[in-house]
């Protein structure tokens, strides 16, 4: 049977929390003037570790909170489907760095 619990957001939307980096002309990808690459390095490593702070109090069977991403009557995923996800994502990216760099240096991996 799947759990009801509810895993709080790891991305912002929930209620009453404010958007990070939402706020700019490009939305949440944009970098205000004057950030500094210290300034973005230290709020990825801060949502980096809000996000395993909440994985860690989660269990794998816990769905997603509504709204957000997850409008009403969007199903919400369970957080193992989200790592999961999260994992292809990384993966997929990694190769399409590998094709770069083969590009580059006409290397070939295995």
């Amino acid at each position: 049977m799947a759990s009801t619990t509810c895993i709080p957001r790891i991305t912002p939307c929930a209620a009453g929390a404010p958007a990070p980096r939402d706020d700019g002309p490009d939305g949440r990808w944009h970098v205000a003037d004057g950030e500094t690459v210290e300034d973005v390095t230290a709020f990825f490593l801060d949502q980096c570790r809000r996000s395993r702070r909440i994985v860690a109090a989660a269990r794998l069977t816990d769905v997603a909170s509504g709204g957000g991403r997850f409008p009403p009557p969007a199903v919400r995923p369970a957080l193992s489907r989200i790592l999961f996800h999260l994992l292809q994502e990384c993966a997929r990216h990694v190769g399409q760095l590998d094709v770069v760099r083969e590009l580059i240096d006409g290397a070939v991996g295995e």
